[in-house]
């Protein structure tokens, strides 16, 4: 490590396998689901029990706190809970922003043009701006802060940033991540683009349909190794890289052969300063839809002419979490990088020839090496990768 090295020190996550990095990685090798079948017959992954967030109105109808915030709100200060929250700059990234509002209108309210002016203010609420100031004011940040889009590589999008903005010195410490809530217009938004899995997401399975929709929170204290050792925090892993690239091919389709999602693999292996060779796992996009999975596996053999490295997606267990996705992976990432041992892909049945790949599906199998891909692709071509590496 050197002066420019930049760590993981805090984790918080709030996901449907769990509160923590410990009870969402130990789902995620255990094969614990999240995803339920919910009263319309359609199958989601939602946070609940006694961490389940509140209703976002009262009786009256009066908004009160987005479901979304209180979802960034309570991974945000589990992340926090050893550092004064004063000294932290902050970026959110989220798909959605904050859905609640629109999500709670009567449906002829929805519909109503124009828009009445107390809606329309619950509309500018709930954009990423506001809500990431929304998750700043209630975790007291001190700091500056930023939402980031990038659709579902959000997360990726956010752990990018924070990397930039620490190694460039403009703050010593940064909290960044990801939220996504379960929202109605996103879960329209999928069904009507037939994205939607009727009976389970089984990323590069043969019989794959798409994704299953979820929601969570996670959020990666990210310093300066200097910073860390001056406040006497043990790194949990390395944040060594970061690559961005964008498709510009289809505005919900990859590149047919992945080259977006390749070049923004060897970009961040590269601002990593590492090789192909030396990535010992691949926690992949792996959404279960049949052209994401299979430009995936294209970019990855793109890239990976050589040594072929585990994949395996905890999007079977987790559902799609939009722009919590990857922050969530980089959490099971850094706990894999820990605890050496990699989660497989549940539930993938017999896989698809065109995704011919080492994808992890029978069971947990050791890490054998100390660099961990974590992968982003979202609509629009919007690519996201970091790179993680064992804390020596």
């Amino acid at each position: 490590m050197t002066d420019r090295t930049v760590v993981v020190t805090a984790l918080g996550v709030l996901s449907p396998l769990g509160r923590g990095p410990e009870a969402t990685y130990d789902a995620a090798l255990a094969g614990r689901s999240g995803i339920t079948r919910q009263p319309d017959g359609g199958l989601a992954a939602r946070v609940c029990g006694p961490d389940e967030p509140a209703p976002v109105r009262d009786s009256d109808g009066r908004p009160l706190r987005g479901r979304a915030t209180a979802l960034a709100v309570t991974a945000g200060r589990d992340a926090l809970r050893d550092v004064e929250p004063g000294s932290v700059d902050l970026v959110v990234g989220t798909t959605m922003g904050e859905p609640s509002w629109i999500d709670t209108w009567p449906d002829h309210e929805a519909a109503q043009v124009p828009v009445p002016a107390a809606r329309a203010r619950e509309l500018l609420a709930g954009t990423p701006e506001a809500l990431a100031a929304s998750v700043a004011s209630e975790l007291g940040v001190g700091g500056r802060v930023a939402a980031v889009g990038g659709a579902c590589a959000a997360g990726n999008f956010a752990l990018a940033r924070a990397l930039d903005v620490v190694r460039s010195g403009r703050s010593p410490r940064v909290l960044a991540g990801g939220v996504d809530a379960f929202s109605r217009t996103a879960l329209t938004g999928f069904a009507r683009l037939g994205a939607l899995a009727a009976d389970g997401c089984r990323p590069f399975g043969l019989d794959r349909q798409g994704l299953v929709l979820g929601e969570g929170a996670a959020f990666l204290l990210v310093e300066s190794l200097a910073s860390a050792r001056a406040r006497g925090a043990e790194p949990l892993a390395e944040l060594a890289g970061a690559g961005l690239s964008c498709d510009a091919h289809h505005p919900t389709s990859p590149h047919p052969e992945g080259a977006g999602a390749a070049r923004a693999v060897r970009a961040a292996l590269a601002d990593a300063g590492l090789a192909p060779d030396d990535v010992g796992w691949v926690s992949a996009h792996g959404t279960g839809t049949p052209a994401n999975d299979r430009a995936e596996v294209l970019a990855l053999r793109a890239v990976f002419t050589g040594h072929q490295p585990p994949a395996s997606s905890v999007k079977s267990l987790s559902g799609h979490g939009l722009g919590a996705a990857s922050a969530i992976e980089a959490v099971l990432a850094v706990q894999a990088l820990r605890s050496g041992c990699l989660p497989p892909t549940w539930h993938v049945g017999e896989q698809d020839p065109d995704c011919a790949w080492d994808v992890l599906t029978d069971g947990p199998r050791p890490l054998t090496r100390d660099v961990v891909l974590n992968q982003a692709y979202a609509f629009g071509g919007c690519n996201a990768v970091t790179v993680l590496r064992r804390a020596s």
